[in-house]
């Protein structure tokens, strides 16, 4: 499979090294790497992306980090909504020793330890907290008031602090490694290999290893929507 390679200058005009993207799609994108960061934030909506050959189920709320030249792609995006948040290390220069001091985050600046992407899941309150940091930066860089490229610097430190806070706090990798959890992963795959074609939730179950009961209870409770809607 072909790996795409994303340019920093294909984002960041004018020299600036930061930039926000608001997305909205449904579909699937090519496997592909950056010579940037990628801060992604999932606003709305359910997708399945791959991440150095490590697939995961993404849903609103979660939040997680793309270091230059690891390869991701999205498998499938259902009417999901999401932030992309771009930059260089000239974002946060001079305030290396900072972050590193976040002892969550210092796999940031030298690599990471592992391939298992070190995804996040936020409550209701840090949602709202995010998608403002992220909908101020926009409005920012588009404004330019006094002190403008200051502050799109300092917003993106309140963001590196919540994800920091966190990863010291997370409860999503107990849910991922459980057994219900691999079976809706299942189920999703049997999704994806059949979209061509309407798929009786009973043939979803059958694949998962489930009853068509306790899978919707469990799609609803993982995705936030039933099998049927996500097939759709």
């Amino acid at each position: 499979m072909v790996t795409l390679l994303t340019r920093a200058d294909q984002y960041f005009d004018g020299g600036f090294p930061l930039v926000v993207i608001k997305n909205s799609q449904h579909g699937k994108t090519s496997l592909h790497r950056h010579e940037f960061y990628e801060i992604v934030y999932i606003d709305h909506g359910v997708s399945l992306h791959s991440h150095e050959g490590q697939i995961q189920i993404l849903t609103a709320g979660d939040l997680f980090l793309v270091l230059p030249g690891e390869t991701h792609s999205y498998i499938s995006m259902h009417n999901t909504g999401l932030y992309n948040c771009l930059f260089t290390a000239e974002a946060f220069a001079g305030l290396e020793s900072d972050i590193a001091a976040l002892a969550e985050l210092g796999w940031m600046l030298n690599g990471r330890s592992h391939e298992r992407v070190e995804r996040v899941h936020a409550g209701m309150a840090q949602r709202q907290q995010i998608a403002l940091i992220l909908e101020q930066v926009n409005w920012e860089k588009i404004n330019q008031p006094i002190g403008w490229a200051l502050k799109c610097k300092t917003l993106l430190i309140d963001l590196f602090v919540i994800y920091a806070r966190l990863l010291g706090t997370r409860r999503q990798e107990t849910q991922e490694t459980s057994a219900n959890f691999r079976q809706i992963l299942k189920a999703v795959a049997y999704i994806e290999q059949h979209a061509d074609r309407e798929i009786a939730v009973d043939d979803i179950a059958r694949a998962a290893g489930l009853s068509s009961g306790y899978l919707s209870r469990q799609f609803k409770h993982f995705l936030g929507t039933s099998p049927s809607e996500y097939a759709r």
